[in-house]
């Protein structure tokens, strides 16, 4: 019987650096805390060996979603099917705060660490926002259209812009949340957009809520993706950090990657829309949701529930 690696801050900063994070660099990180093994200090000192290995010049970005926040339609378990259609329920769900919602439980421990430390910032979706730590956080998460969520309008997109690297620190391929940028960017076999409801407060410590179009994004190819794109020989640096298998891949490189992989392997084709979504139809069209490297914009309208 082998016991755990044991891991300090200082060896996570060293793994760091052998995978090519330099001061300065802005990074967007995927963490899985239980891979290292035994972390000395726990999730605090991998987020201290991030900032150890970025130095106070380099800005570091997580997702810090809330699915939690999502209408009563969209809950999947049987037991709560009378929710989906009780207007009282939906009224009641809690308004997202970008300064006190914590990030679900499901996105690990980090993202919520690094949503609660001085000097974060955070965008304003109230499902998919990012948390954000440097320079240029505010840059990052300053514009979050509520439409077209993941795409190139948003912080994904300032990403790009800032030629930023993807760290996988334990997590695998689909939890690489920039992948979504190449779903908006490219019209794949069965590509399909719907209306999504969103809350926003009701001045009353509820909700109300609204539709806004939206793209059905999935994560189920994202590993498969991912193998291709190491088995190509594409930018990537990899490294064990104590049990961890860590990679550090330039966001730039792999979107554009990804975009070409969709429009020849992905097809969506008949696939069941999950629950909550309306009007789906096909999105075979260029999406209104910016271009890579272009001024964000947020032009969606808003449809009152």
């Amino acid at each position: 019987m082998t016991g755990r690696h044991i891991v300090t801050r200082a060896q996570i900063a060293d793994g760091l650096t052998a995978l090519g994070v330099r001061p300065g660099a802005t990074v967007i990180a995927h963490t899985a805390l239980s891979s290292f093994g035994y972390v000395v200090g726990g999730a605090h000192s991998v987020l201290l060996a991030l900032r150890d290995a970025l130095g106070p010049d380099g800005t570091l970005v997580m997702p810090a979603f809330t699915p939690q926040l999502c209408h009563p339609s969209t809950w999947r378990a049987p037991d709560l099917a009378d929710a989906a259609t009780d207007p009282r329920i939906a009224a009641r769900m809690p308004p997202f705060d970008p300064r006190r919602t914590p990030a679900a439980r499901t996105m690990g421990v980090l993202p919520e660490l690094l949503r609660t430390q001085p000097g974060t910032l955070r965008s304003r979706h109230p499902h998919v926002s990012f948390a954000a730590q440097g320079p240029h956080a505010a840059t990052v998460v300053r514009t979050h259209p509520a439409a077209w969520r993941l795409a190139a309008h948003g912080p994904l997109g300032r990403l790009w812009d800032l030629d930023a690297h993807v760290l996988l620190l334990g997590a695998p391929w689909n939890k690489t949340t920039a992948l979504h940028l190449a779903e908006y960017a490219t019209a794949y076999r069965g590509r399909r957009a719907g209306l999504w409801a969103l809350p926003e407060p009701d001045g009353h410590g509820g909700s109300r809520w609204h539709r806004v179009p939206e793209l059905l994004v999935w994560e189920g190819d994202f590993d498969a993706l991912g193998a291709a794109y190491e088995a190509a020989g594409a930018p990537l640096a990899d490294a064990r950090i104590g049990g961890a298998h860590c990679r550090a891949v330039p966001l730039r490189d792999l979107v554009r990657f990804a975009c070409r992989w969709l429009a020849g392997h992905r097809d969506l084709s008949g696939a069941l829309a999950p629950p909550g979504w309306l009007e789906v139809v096909d999105a075979e069209a260029p999406l209104p949701a910016g271009q890579l490297g272009a001024a964000p914009t947020d032009s969606a309208a808003k449809e009152p529930i």
